[in-house]
């Protein structure tokens, strides 16, 4: 069992590290560059957490960092609400899956946000089994960052290209919003 969690660590670590890597050489907006700090800063704690011998997914300090960056950086409107509200939501689903939970008390108050988190950011509904599996037999002990990894990195990514995109959105939703008006105008004119 102790093998197949340090596995599933590295492959946390792994996916996490190619995300990162990926973003490397992106030249960000000044505007964006907070947020780009963010989620750099979480996908490094989340890879040393995960990371065997490190103490297997303390980062609940860490998170707290974060959650305290976020928010004067929020104030500061350094970063837009959309992105700060699933930043948020990003922090709040990776430290509950980290947290040490040994006598299974959290699980029941946060199972389905957990499954809604990894099927919303994936598009797949999560395996119960495997996710029992981790949850009753580790009760929790950070292992649980290998359950939403998947979610976490796609997060990560659509985050990411929020950012790259920011510029681009107020043209993107006039544009969405006079193609309907067009569309239902075209439906009121005879012909």
């Amino acid at each position: 069992m102790k093998t197949r969690v340090k596995f599933t660590g590295l492959v946390v670590a792994a996916a996490l590290t190619v995300a990162t890597a990926s973003a490397v050489g992106q030249a960000p907006s000044a505007a964006a560059q907070p947020g780009f700090d963010l989620l750099d800063r979480l996908v490094v704690l989340v890879v040393r957490s995960a990371a065997p011998g490190s103490g297997g997914g303390d980062v609940g300090q860490g998170i707290v960092l974060l959650a305290k960056d976020l928010k004067a950086a929020r104030e500061a409107k350094k970063v837009d609400d959309l992105f700060a509200v699933r930043y948020s939501r990003l922090l709040s689903a990776v430290r509950q899956a980290a947290t040490m939970d040994p006598e299974i008390l959290y699980w029941p108050m946060y199972r389905y946000a957990m499954a809604d988190f990894i099927e919303e950011r994936t598009g797949q509904a999560p395996d119960w089994k495997a996710l029992a599996f981790m949850i009753n037999d580790h009760g929790g002990a950070g292992v649980g960052l290998a359950a939403i990894a998947d979610a976490v990195l796609s997060e990560v990514v659509t985050l990411h290209l929020h950012l790259e995109n920011l510029s681009r959105r107020e043209g993107l939703r006039q544009s969405y919003l006079d193609k309907g008006l067009k569309a239902a105008g075209d439906l009121r004119q005879p012909g």
